[in-house]
């Protein structure tokens, strides 16, 4: 028997614990970074629309790269990372 989703599965499981550790800007920071990653080894973006990096490949790195951008930033500014460099 072949497990389909089970990274999916997984993912969903882990949501009420992201929220029992107070660790939910974090979790979708690390979530949003994984998406963003598979959306490029796809060749397909998101926004508003799928963007496709064969019909429009400025569009399609554009945003890629702010998806990138944004949640690197917020895993960035998350509590946990900001905990851990400076000890609040």
């Amino acid at each position: 028997m072949k497990i389909e989703y089970w990274k999916s599965k997984i993912a969903l499981l882990l949501i009420p614990f992201a929220f029992y550790f107070e660790l939910v800007d974090f979790y979708f920071a690390l979530l949003f970074l994984i998406w963003s990653i598979q959306g490029i080894r796809r060749r397909i973006a998101f926004l508003l629309d799928d963007v496709s990096q064969s019909k429009s490949p400025v569009l399609f790195w554009t945003i890629s790269a702010a998806w990138v951008v944004l949640s690197l930033l917020s895993l960035y500014y998350s509590e946990p990372v900001i905990n851990y460099y400076y000890g609040y």
